[in-house]
This record gives C-alpha cells, structure tokens and sequence, in this order.
C-alpha cells in the first residue's frame, strides 16, 4: 500500500484540521463471530494476525504466568511463541528455526512470496529480538541489521522494513529496507521515529510516527518514499502521534493516530475525532467496500472494533473478547481479528 505522486508538494501542504467529532452508532448485531482457534495452552493470547490471498496467519503466545508475591510476580513467564496459518480448512504449525526459550511473537506480516515474524524473549512488550522469513516449510531466522531491538516489521510491494531501537545519543539509523540478503538502512528525515512502513506500490511508501516536541512531548510525523529519496510530508502540530498508515492511492491515504483518523488529500490532512470509546487507537485496515476498520488496543471502553462508514462510527462488539489487531483478506471484506477471551487467545471474523 501507500500513497501519492505529489510528494514535491508535501513539504510545503497547507493543513486542514477538520474537527467533526460524532457519535458511534451501534451496528447491527452479528458482524463479527468467533473463530475456532487450534489448541493452545491456557494463558494465551494472539498479538497480531496477517492475510494472503489464501490464508490467515496468527501469532502470539501460549503458557504464560505469574505466581503472584506481595504486589507483583514472584515467578514469571512471559509463555511460548505461536504462530499458525489457517489454510481455508485447517491451522497448520510450522518450525522456529533458530528460536529457543520462552518468549512471545508480536508481529506477523506478510505479501506475495514473503511472511516474517518477529518476537523474542523479552517479555510481553512490542519490542523484537528475534526475526524470521517463512521458506515454505519453515520459519528462517535472519539476523538483524544490528544488535538494536526491533520494534516495527513490515512487508509489501517495496520489499520488507524493519524499524530498531537505536540507543540514546546514537547516530545509529532506525529504519532498514531489506536488500537481497543484506539490510540497507534508509535516510529518514531528521528526528523521524518510525511506528509504521507501508507501501502502495514499489515507488509509492509512506512511513508514519512521530517527533519529539522542544517541550517533551510528540508531535505527528510522516514522509513519503518515491523508491529513491525519502521526504518529510508536512502534518498538523498536535499533541499526537501516528501509529498506522494506509495508503489507498497517490492522493488518498488514511493514517490513524492515539486520538484521530487522519486523511490526506494530496494537499491537506483532515483529522477526524475517534469516538469517546477508544483510548487509543490501534490498528487500521480497509475493505474491499471501502470502510474503514480500527481495533482499539488494549484500552477498549465500549465494544471491540470500529467500522467507519459514509463518514459515521459504528461499534462493533463481540462481548467478552478483546481484539486488538485486526486485518482484510486482500480484495475482500473478510475481516479477521485476534486478541483474548478472559484468559486464553481470541479470534473473530465475519466470513
């Protein structure tokens, strides 16, 4: 996915800051139903999902624990890794080569021809220590660009990027764009820190996060990738950041923020209030209709997802289960969704 031939204009867009709060209406009843999940082990919880043309993939953990002492856990686990592809007809597991201990994954992405997860030991956060690229038959591990962690993965029409964690002080570059068997790490602009990579197309990318304010705090942050240089588009000054982007064509692309949908026209960004019921938001896909679906993360107040409809909020509940990942089956309105049910892993869908 991604966005725009206009990226010459960017640096210098006017802003629009379209302040249209509404109501979430409720959506009619039997949207989304739960999905049957293979066998996990109690305490578990799926943390990403990811859809091909042909198939579904989950990823997570399994077996987690805390043997609580005074306030906190005496002993802890942070579980098992899981992963599984839902086939059409059957979930099928398959090889971490290069894993060993306990740890979770958190992030599973994939695209013709490429799947890759990442995950680690390093307890239930979204920062990764270990990566791999699916052979087929199994999952390969590949060694980082750095001894950094990673905290974003992605995988597209532009080839597959990774986001690390340089330490404080460092010159070290954050965002990586994978080059044969090589990492080739990308000249963002200044201050940029990455929470998102996604493209259109090959000469079509956007990345999206935020920069620190003189003040300490975030301010929104975006750039543009033509397949050779890397561009700063100008964004509204709010106290925000951007966790997601999806470009839907050169002129349209939608970007979700902790507070706001945001949308660009090529010229202007238009921010949209979500509704009083997210915390923050957490993910955003498109389907096939063109609504636009957002899980709520871990800070759900009402409901589970949203669906955002001929400009109106609708929520869209499964009662007792938390999503907080969400994905389209490409070409289709086939939603997936994973999170937890009380204290074992959760999966919805409309198909």
């Amino acid at each position: 996915m991604s966005r725009r031939s206009c990226t010459r204009a960017a640096a210098v867009a006017a802003l629009a800051i379209a302040v249209t709060a509404q109501p979430a209406q409720a959506a009619a009843p039997g949207d989304l139903h739960s999905a049957p999940l293979p066998f996990l082990w109690s305490r578990s919880e799926l943390l990403d999902v990811a859809a091909d043309g042909s198939s579904a993939w989950v990823a997570g953990y399994q077996g987690a624990y805390c043997v609580p002492w005074v306030d906190h856990c005496g002993l802890y686990s942070s579980g098992n890794p899981v992963v599984r592809r839902w086939t059409g007809s059957a979930w099928k597991e398959y090889p971490l080569q290069g894993w060993s201990g306990q740890g979770q994954i958190g992030a599973v992405v994939t695209a013709p021809g490429e799947t890759w997860i990442a995950g680690g030991t390093i307890g239930d956060s979204d920062y990764y220590d270990y990566l791999a690229r699916f052979d087929g038959t199994a999952f390969q591990k590949i060694e980082k660009p750095s001894a950094n962690t990673l905290d974003m993965l992605s995988t597209g029409p532009a080839g597959t990027w990774v986001a690390q964690i340089p330490p404080v002080g460092s010159s070290d570059p954050q965002l990586f764009r994978r080059t044969g068997s090589t990492w080739t790490p990308a000249a963002l602009p200044a201050d940029l820190r990455v929470n998102d990579v996604q493209a259109r197309t090959a000469t079509d990318v956007w990345t999206v996060g935020w920069n620190s304010t003189s003040t300490g705090g975030k301010t929104l942050a975006a750039a543009h990738f033509d397949g050779t240089t890397w561009t700063r588009v100008a964004t509204p000054a709010t106290d925000d950041e951007f966790v997601k982007v999806l470009p839907v064509a050169a002129n349209d692309v939608y970007a979700l923020t902790w507070n706001n949908l945001a949308h660009w026209n090529g010229t202007t960004w238009t921010l949209t209030p979500l509704p009083q019921s997210v915390d923050r938001g957490a993910d955003l896909v498109r389907d096939a209709s063109g609504d636009l679906w957002i899980s709520k993360g871990h800070y759900p107040v009402v409901g589970n997802l949203l669906r955002y409809s001929n400009n109106t909020w609708h929520d869209i509940s499964v009662p007792g289960t938390l999503i907080t990942d969400v994905v389209v089956a490409p070409g289709t309105s086939t939603i997936w969704g994973v999170g937890r049910k009380d204290d074992n892993a959760a999966a919805v869908t409309n198909s």
